[in-house]
């Protein structure tokens, strides 16, 4: 039913919410994470996204050449959830 899944994704930031200090940066790269992850919703393999628990690494920004943007790969854990064949569902309609 519930998995604890570890993935890694591409995260973009727009080049105005690039500061000097670093707090701001990472609150940047979890806010978009979170929006990316909530717009994705589910995928065939791990089932449906539930939650993003820990964000475990985040690495070097790669500026993107004609956009300006800067891309972070981000590694992070999740609660995903997903049916098995045969599995039986208790529920209240």
């Amino acid at each position: 039913m519930f998995l604890k899944s570890e993935l890694s994704w591409d995260v973009i930031i727009h080049a105005e919410k690039l500061d000097v200090e670093g707090v701001m940066l990472q609150k940047a790269i979890l806010i978009r994470l979170m929006d990316d992850f909530a717009a994705k919703k589910a995928s065939k393999d791990l089932g449906y996204f539930m939650a993003v628990t820990t964000l475990d690494k985040i690495g070097e920004g790669k500026v993107q050449k004609h956009t300006g943007h800067v891309l972070f790969p981000v590694e992070f854990s999740c609660i995903t959830f997903k049916i098995f064949r045969g599995e039986i569902l208790e529920g209240v309609v």
